[in-house]
């Protein structure tokens, strides 16, 4: 879905700034997560895939250290669709 937005010719740039800062914001917490993410597939010799698979079917158990990585995996995906959804706002 397309909605269309009416912004003052003056406030493009602003809109445009914020945007940016935005993204910047979205981008280094993006590699933050991947870097928790790396942390935790080494320390635990499984890839992220596997461990949410495994954390699923409640093989892992209930440490506070899956649900850590469950959070990072979370926050990695919705932090990666931000940037989807922002990357699709045209000026």
């Amino acid at each position: 879905m397309e909605t269309t937005m009416r912004i003052q010719q003056e406030a493009i740039p602003l809109v445009k700034s914020s945007l940016e800062l935005k993204r910047k914001a979205l981008e280094f917490n993006l590699n933050e997560y991947r870097k928790r993410l790396t942390t935790y597939e080494t320390l635990h010799k499984m890839n992220s895939q596997e461990f949410m698979n495994r954390f699923k079917t409640g093989e892992l158990g209930d440490d506070a250290v899956w649900f850590d990585w469950e959070f990072a995996l979370d926050a990695l995906n919705e932090t990666e669709r931000q940037l989807e959804l922002l990357a699709s706002v045209k000026l």
